[in-house]
């Protein structure tokens, strides 16, 4: 009988310290990126968002490996629309997949997010097994574990919990995730929390890590919840107002390492790691903003570049130039344009 290498628990709420866990360059992002969003016209803001969709569609099947794109088709398809190429079906481990389908599936869930959020719908175990039926619509098949450890494959129940256990075999031994039989109480204990934290307003960037985590320790599914997850962590940094986090195939490593290390108890690094990624498509955004050349921003309508601030002196990455940038604006009384700012990490409103 394989060795247990992580024995199921029943899920947990955040260690009293949680504020710990937040990487302070974060916090000091939030306040200054709702600044900015003042002036960021509406045109290349949407188109920006639009691409990051798009990216996000495509990439959070390449990281569980439903097909594989060429870089550059990739892009293409990013920068140019999804449709913009014709792509073939892909033979994987379950299947024929209509790689386009998918993909169109995953990109009109995610813009369904924000559809969910500025209806202000709670989140309810209904809503997670409708947009699991939606992300494997495409899917016929899943992978069973039977009792002696071998793997079968079954016919995928679209939006239902799963029947049969589905703990992987690890270089360790075996992953225990929550039995199918406690599916349902642990669902609701998981939302019951959930609750909770939004009430409590803990800052989103450790309550999307958390809220993705647990969900992976439950692994309600028969398939597909990593995509899930990473719906569901997106749907908070959404809720207040930041891009999703966009997890890639290229950068699967260093999530699954992060996501790992909170297996072991230790949320920080996944927390930070998933921010990180969010602090990118931020500055990303703030420099397609200020390029925009189609007459909507024009050169008066963009702060000044008064130059790297003292802190990050020498350090000259683009997420640091960033936001010594936006702080020197502030610094300098510059007048942004108004706009209501959205829920920041703190739960408080931007001022």
């Amino acid at each position: 009988m394989p060795e247990i290498a992580h024995k199921w628990e029943r899920i947990t709420d955040l260690p009293e310290n949680y504020l710990e866990l937040s990487d302070p360059a974060f916090r000091d992002l939030t306040d200054e990126w709702f600044q900015a969003r003042k002036w960021i016209k509406h045109e290349p803001f949407e188109s920006f968002r639009e691409k990051v969709m798009r990216e996000w569609a495509i990439e959070t099947g390449q990281v569980e490996r439903l097909y594989v794109l060429d870089d550059n088709l990739a892009k293409t398809m990013i920068e140019n629309g999804l449709d913009s190429v014709e792509l073939s079906h892909q033979a994987n481990g379950i299947g024929i997949i209509d790689t386009a389908g998918v993909i169109a599936n995953h990109y009109e869930i995610i813009n369904s997010l924000y559809e969910e959020i500025k209806q202000g719908r709670p989140l309810y175990a209904t809503v997670i097994r409708a947009y699991h039926a939606a992300f494997v619509e495409n899917q016929e098949f899943a992978v069973g574990v039977l009792p002696t450890g071998h793997h079968v494959h079954i016919r995928l129940l679209n939006g239902i919990f799963k029947r049969w256990p589905n703990n992987p075999s690890t270089k360790d031994g075996i992953f225990e995730y929550c039995p199918q039989e406690q599916v349902n109480s642990e669902m609701d204990r998981l939302l019951e929390i959930h609750e909770a934290h939004l009430k409590a307003k803990v800052p989103v960037d450790i309550e999307a890590a958390w809220l993705h985590h647990r969900f992976i320790l439950i692994y309600p599914f028969q398939d597909g919840n990593g995509r899930m997850a990473r719906a569901l962590m997106s749907m908070e940094y959404i809720r207040s107002g930041f891009f999703p986090p966009v997890v890639t195939a290229d950068g699967k490593s260093e999530y699954l390492d992060a996501l790992q290390k909170a297996d072991r108890g230790d949320l920080k690094p996944f927390v930070r790691h998933l921010s990180s990624l969010v602090t990118k498509k931020t500055f990303e955004c703030i420099d397609f903003a200020k390029s925009f050349s189609d007459g909507t921003n024009h050169p008066d309508d963009v702060p000044p570049s008064p130059g790297p601030c003292k802190r990050h002196a020498r350090d000259t990455t683009p997420g640091n130039w960033g936001l010594c940038l936006m702080r020197s604006w502030r610094v300098q009384g510059i007048q942004l344009a108004g706009g209501r700012s959205p829920r920041s990490p703190s739960g408080e409103l931007s001022r």
